[in-house]
This record gives structure tokens, sequence and C-alpha cells, in this order.
């Protein structure tokens, strides 16, 4: 419902992403899928420890570590100007056929906008929650420019072993992954004033600069 009404986003922001407004059923709710989720997929795959790549977590630390209080948590950093445009383009693209509320262009811009501020500080504030040395920050940049090094950084910071023995599996995959061309961004005027104008915390933080 998050994206298909529109109208409603902000709404369910509060509700479903942050958990800020959630009733204890909801929350509840929650916690049950998600748990029977990481048991499907450990059934599934035959797995022992479950890795989750889900921005929307962003806003449930405080959730997520009621249920493991020993979840480790990798916060990769993306660029403000380039978030905004593929959220934009990801809801002209792909939502906008199947949306059950028209909104004006304007309105989600501001909803993109609201959203992902509200994630932003529920992540400062509930992550001074996560256990020391159960966190480590990433610049998608960073990462992209040497995926090697940052994954043993990562398996060393949270302390997970068997990166040596992963080590040629890691490799292997990072090498069929050169000639991958990801989307080239060229930001708008309109994107500039309106990252510069309302996520401006974000860029000072991270150091992001056109």
């Amino acid at each position: 419902d998050f994206w298909f009404l529109p109208k409603n986003m902000l709404e369910y922001c509060d509700r479903f992403l942050t958990m800020k407004t959630a009733t204890p059923e909801e929350r509840q709710i929650f916690k049950d899928t998600f748990l029977k989720l990481i048991k499907i997929s450990l059934w599934n795959t035959k797995g022992e420890q479950f890795l989750s790549k889900n921005p929307p977590h962003t806003g449930k630390i405080k959730e997520i570590l009621e249920m493991f209080p020993n979840a480790k948590f990798i916060y990769l950093i993306r660029n403000p100007y380039t978030v905004f445009e593929s959220t934009r383009s990801f809801f002209n693209n792909t939502i906008i056929p199947l949306q059950l509320q028209k909104i004006s262009p304007e309105e989600m811009e501001k909803n993109i906008l609201e959203v992902y501020s509200r994630l932003y500080h529920t992540y400062e504030e509930e992550k001074k929650l996560i256990p020391e040395g159960n966190l480590i920050e990433i610049k998608f940049e960073d990462f992209e420019a040497n995926a090697l090094e940052i994954t043993e950084k990562i398996y060393k910071t949270l302390s997970i072993p068997g990166f040596e023995q992963a080590r040629p599996a890691i490799t292997a995959y990072l090498d069929k992954k050169k000639n991958y061309k990801k989307n080239a961004y060229k930001y708008e005027p309109r994107t500039v004033e309106l990252v510069e104008k309302h996520w401006d915390f974000a860029l000072k933080q991270w150091d992001y600069k056109l």
C-alpha cells in the first residue's frame, strides 16, 4: 500500500517504516512475519545466518534488536542526489501504471523528501541502541571502488568469521560483475535545489558535494 496509495504515504511511513505510530498489534505482526520470512529463507537455502538487504529496515532498528539483541548492521550510505533521482525514477517508471491513487509530481516529490528525512532521523536516533562492534557505516562509492577490501573490513569490524574461506567465492562473484553498467544520473537543476534545501543535513554529515 505504501507506494500504490501515495496519498497515505506519510501516514504509512510512521506506521510501517519507522513504526513510531504502529499499534502493539502491528508491531507484533511485523515481528511474526519477519521471523517467518527468516525461517523460510534459511530453510530454502540451507543456511545458518540470515542476511537482509532491505532499506525499509533502516527505520526498524529498535524492533529488530528486540528480536535479535546481537544483530549486526551494515549501513550503506548513498549519495542523496542519486537517491532522489533514483526514487523519483522508480515511481515514474514502475509505480504510476500500478498506483490506485493519483497525485501530482509535486506531491510525490514532497513525499520522497519527507520519507527520506524521517528514515534518516529515525536511524540516527536508534543506531545508538546497537551494541558496540555490531554496526559499520560504509559509503557506496568506497564499496564500489574496492568491494573485496571493504567486504573484508565488514567481516573484521562485525567480528564475522569465515572471510578467508569465503574469499574465493566473493572474488569470483565480483569478477562476474566487472562489466555491469549501473544507471548514470545527470542531476536536474530541480533535483539539486530540492536536495540541498531539504536534505542538507545528510549532505553535510556524509560530505557529498557536486
